[in-house]
């Protein structure tokens, strides 16, 4: 019987984790088997792009500080498409990972505002083995603490 796997990301996070049984009353000891950070989803957009010239100030009326930028329609227009590039790049993690390992299941774990879009992004032969979703950020729980919030991991 091969092995149940966990995946848990966040918008700058992917791990992937696989659950191998123990033997006797232990509980399954979850081992890391990838880790990757995204560095575009930890910069600003001042990092990214240095040209102030897209920037409008803010301020024109008495009481606001002088000096100040808000983000322009362009760079609003950025943080989406920064969004939409991250999601495809942690699906391709995903895809990635579950081919080299084929567990026989899956569970995944992301936050709510980029769960749904990770998961149509995945092939959907890999949808099929997906045996739970949790809708939270994990990422940074320790790997003995993750089984706590799936219920359906099934160990090898």
């Amino acid at each position: 019987m091969k092995s149940s796997f966990l995946i848990v990301t966040d918008r700058g996070n992917f791990k992937a984790f696989r659950v191998e049984k123990v033997p006797g009353d232990r509980p399954p000891r979850v081992a890391l088997v990838q880790a990757y950070s995204m560095t575009d989803a930890h910069l600003k957009i001042s990092e990214r792009n240095t040209d102030l010239a897209g920037r409008f100030p803010v301020g024109s009326t008495p009481g606001q500080s002088q000096g100040r930028h808000q983000n322009s329609i362009a760079e609003q227009h950025l943080d989406i498409e920064t969004d939409r590039r991250l999601i495809k790049e942690i699906a391709a993690h995903i895809t990635e990972v579950l081919h080299q390992e084929q567990p026989e299941a899956w569970s995944f774990a992301a936050p709510a505002t980029i769960h749904e879009a990770i998961l149509k992004e995945v092939e959907p032969g890999l949808r099929k083995q997906l045996a739970e979703q949790v809708t939270a950020d994990l990422v940074n729980i320790e790997p003995n603490k993750l089984l706590n919030h799936f219920n359906a991991v099934r160990a090898a």
